[in-house]
């Protein structure tokens, strides 16, 4: 027989079991007594058997395949949500479908209607929809995963934007410095409000009042970290700090004070948010706002493993995790306040 011929009921039969007995055994159910159990997984050894698991899918509801949805892969921080999510569904027998929206509202609910998002048992979720009633029907178990909208219906994972752009534009005061400029993106979601109203809170409470010139909003990419730099740099009176608010932002501002001759911590003090490659390797070492990103997809994955495993009675309370952050200071702040 070829693989493709072999059925579970050809694993029955050789075993001279059930086919409900093998189904147990592949399942990793109990009820099979060790005996039966290593002679079964023999016998599917030795014909080489591969379980058609999206038919057993139609039969029991399950796929064992959960999916991780972002809005790109090339993004230091969704590659690592994605490492420890893969992580914790691995270990607890889950196959994962990764899936990049390319930031694209359409592309999302593309997805959704698909074959596989209307299939797998659960999906960790970085949206792109902006309206809170698109998540609210999604009736597959889902946890959102750093942008998180009230009222969306679902858990989600987060961490505490506002405290480390809080953090970090303290740490400007704090060295001598008042014209301090922030570089974001789009307020969509909780993520880049709650920066951008970290950064007001901490300059308000020092007595200082946040020019408009210096508020650059963009996109939150790394060509915009690098134009809004140049227009501050090359302006009439320009920031004496800049704080990139996301790591691609970050990038961008790093490469465009190169390429404009100047030197971070001496020309332009910089803090961004969420450790880069480029943060850490240039010198000085850029300060940032460190958050714990594969953790976000570790929690996120056992929340949402629990959630299939043991369904929430009624309407459960939802869950919103947030995870603390840290600025991690280093030598790309210099100090206006020394004699």
């Amino acid at each position: 027989m070829t693989n493709k011929e072999i059925t579970i009921k050809d694993v029955a039969k050789r075993a001279n079991v059930s086919v409900a007995t093998v189904s147990r055994v592949m399942n990793g159910r109990d009820r099979v007594s060790d005996a039966t159990r290593k002679k079964i997984l023999k016998i599917i050894d030795e014909l080489n058997f591969v379980p058609n698991t999206m038919a057993a899918s139609m039969v029991n509801k399950k796929t064992n395949m959960l999916s991780v949805v972002v809005p790109e892969i090339q993004n230091p921080f969704y590659t690592a949500v994605i490492g420890g999510m893969v992580e914790i569904a691995k270990h607890a027998g889950f196959v994962t479908l990764v899936v990049s929206t390319n930031d694209d509202e359409v592309e999302e609910a593309a997805f959704f209607e698909s074959f596989l998002g209307k299939n797998v048992d659960g999906i960790v979720l970085v949206g792109t929809h902006k309206d809170a009633e698109f998540y609210r029907n999604i009736r597959k178990p889902t946890i959102l995963v750093d942008r998180y909208i009230n009222d969306c219906g679902h858990d989600g994972v987060i961490i505490d934007n506002f405290r480390g752009a809080y953090d970090a534009t303290k740490h400007f005061v704090e060295c001598g410095h008042e014209r301090i400029a922030i570089i974001d993106g789009a307020h969509d979601y909780n993520d880049g409000k709650d920066r951008y109203w970290g950064y007001h809170q901490a300059m308000h409470e020092s007595r200082l009042t946040p020019d408009p010139k210096l508020h650059k909003q963009g996109k939150w990419l790394e060509e915009d970290g690098y134009r809004f730099t140049v227009e501050l740099m090359q302006s009439e009176q320009p920031p004496t700090a800049i704080f990139a608010a996301n790591n691609v932002i970050c990038t961008g501002a790093i490469k465009a004070i190169r390429d404009l001759n100047l030197h971070i911590g001496e020309d332009i003090s910089l803090i961004g948010f969420d450790e880069n490659e480029l943060a850490q390797f240039v010198r000085p070492r850029v300060t940032v706002v460190g958050r714990p990103t594969r953790e976000m997809g570790i929690q996120a994955a056992e929340m949402l493993i629990q959630k299939i495993k043991e369904p929430p009675k009624g309407q459960a309370k939802l869950k919103k995790m947030i995870l603390d952050v840290e600025l991690m200071k280093f030598d790309s702040v210099k100090k206006l306040n020394e004699s």
